[in-house]
């Protein structure tokens, strides 16, 4: 089982919070989930105290035995799911890291962000139809599941959006929050996925984890191109006119995509497998309102 995450690089997440609420005008709103007079709720697990926490959920009693503070969390009887769909087909090996490691490591890092928040969080990877999945729980015990089937997965097969998402919905019947990471390689048109999702009131953030060569391809010369997804192969020859041809594919496919996301008001992030996660996180997902 490889280690995606650290224990250090979660606890510089921790100021942040996941905006798993209700969209308006293309960003979230919302915030940390707390007690609220009139609802229905039960305890659902400790965490660490963070600066600006409300003092009353504090638990002394583990204080006094521990000298930790301790955060009681909640479960509202209203809550929203978070789905992460992560993209597990074969062209997500490629990429230093890969991009499979890379979705996997964004998915776990805002998954553990929804679980601070109080959400259900499940995850759903697929290729050509869902794999093995996570149905939704609360608690911090759910991140040790996440982590352990994301840790396993090899990524193979080739991509069919429509189909992963018509099972999704199959399995799930409740909308939610939808997160959903590809790297949208495959020519199939995302538009009657992403209707589906509309159509039913899941609320969609769309991120694309590229590889630095998907971008800016740096084979020269005579090579044999291969498909990873069908195998299918080709010999070319790359000079500046085919880079250019490619660039201008890449593109196009990639306005497309970018138009058919922001037709819909879902917010699309695109980020390569060099960047730091870190990074990514911090200065993008905040800048566009999944995080704050």
């Amino acid at each position: 089982m490889q280690q995606l995450l650290d224990e250090d690089f979660l606890r510089r997440l921790v100021n942040l919070r996941f905006m798993a609420r209700r969209r308006q005008g293309g960003r979230f709103s919302g915030g940390h989930a707390a007690p609220r007079s009139g609802m229905s709720i039960e305890f659902a697990d400790y965490r660490d105290y963070v600066p600006g926490d409300d003092l009353r959920y504090v638990d002394w009693n583990v204080y006094g035995r521990l000298e930790r503070l301790l955060v009681k969390t909640f479960v509202q009887e209203l809550d929203v799911p978070v789905y992460f769909l992560v993209d597990t087909s074969a062209s997500m090996r490629l990429g230093r890291p890969t991009k499979t490691i890379y979705a996997s490591r964004l998915a776990l890092a805002l998954g553990y962000l929804a679980l601070r928040n109080l959400d259900r969080v499940g995850l759903y990877p697929f290729a050509d139809g869902l794999a093995e999945c996570v149905p939704p729980r609360h608690g911090m015990a759910q991140f040790s599941r996440l982590l352990r089937r994301l840790s396993a997965v090899v990524p193979q097969g080739p991509t069919s959006l429509a189909k992963a998402v018509a099972d999704f919905q199959t399995q799930t019947r409740e909308s939610g929050i939808v997160v959903l990471i590809s790297d949208f390689c495959a020519e199939e048109d995302v538009h009657e996925p992403i209707a589906r999702l509309a159509h039913r009131g899941d609320d969609t953030i769309a991120i694309r984890v590229l590889d630095r060569e998907d971008v800016a391809p740096s084979a020269r010369g005579p090579v044999e191109l291969r498909d990873v997804e069908t195998d299918e192969r080709m010999a070319l020859v790359v000079g500046p006119a085919t880079l250019e041809a490619y660039r201008k594919g890449f593109g196009a496919h990639e306005t497309a995509i970018r138009r058919e996301f922001q037709s819909r008001r879902i917010p699309f992030f695109v980020t390569t497998t060099d960047r730091p996660l870190e990074q990514f996180i911090h200065e993008d997902l905040r800048a566009g309102g999944v995080l704050q």
